[in-house]
């Protein structure tokens, strides 16, 4: 049995601090990932010291019963933090880099390296570039962007994670915890490469508990810890 009427002050990710709140509630942030192994929180006591949350046994008993009795609906695992989704993004980015390094140096030679990166750099000199160059710069963003979708649908369809997800130890699931079907890789991987020359794609994740992406909401995947 957890103690009543305990009460605790938690750090959040972003520095603050929230609370008082008790276990009752704090059971549903665990819920929603709010919370966990790692969390900075001191009891409501005057002078009391931040520590994290394994060093309190009604917080650790609290995350077990959760983990154990408590069906969450739509999270098939612990959700990785959006930090390391982030890093393995661009980890992957540099992976995808170098793998298209010859491809690169290939089309290189169709467009010139100095307009490719000065449109690159600086789009409204897109209208100073001569028709053929155009036709030769979309070419290129379009080969590059299907390898990229060809990237992460293979990855995430066969193995559930991208070399950098396995790095970082997150995986990519559906509902019930296994990796996406070959269908909804592709899903995924479209619309992240479509929301990539959009908008950030990790936006969105900062507006629901479970920290999914535009294309985890459409591809119905989540990200989680491996």
């Amino acid at each position: 049995m957890l103690p009543e009427n305990r009460s605790f002050m938690v750090r959040g990710e972003d520095g603050e601090e929230y609370g008082p709140v008790e276990l009752d509630e704090l059971r549903e942030w665990v819920r929603e990932n709010r919370a966990g192994l790692g969390t900075d929180v001191r009891l409501d006591e005057t002078g009391a010291p931040w520590t994290p949350w394994q060093n309190h046994p009604e917080l650790v008993a609290l995350l077990a019963e959760a983990q154990a009795t408590d069906s969450i609906p739509g999270q098939p695992g612990t959700i990785a933090p959006v930090w390391r989704r982030l890093v393995a993004w661009m980890m992957d980015i540099v992976i995808l880099a170098i793998l298209l390094l010859p491809l690169q140096l290939l089309l290189n030679h169709i467009i010139p390296v100095n307009e490719f990166m000065r449109a690159m750099i600086d789009p409204t000199t897109l209208q100073s570039l001569p028709t053929p160059v155009l036709n030769q710069l979309a070419a290129i963003m379009l080969i590059e962007s299907a390898c990229m979708v060809l990237y992460f649908t293979v990855c995430h369809a066969f193995y559930g994670k991208t070399p950098a997800k396995a790095l970082l130890r997150v995986r990519v699931v559906n509902q019930n915890g296994e990796k996406p079907t070959a269908v909804k890789a592709f899903v995924r991987a479209l619309v992240l490469v479509i929301s990539v020359n959009l908008i950030f794609p990790l936006v969105v994740a900062f507006f629901n508990p479970q920290r999914r992406t535009l294309h985890d909401l459409v591809a119905d995947t989540y990200v989680v810890e491996a």
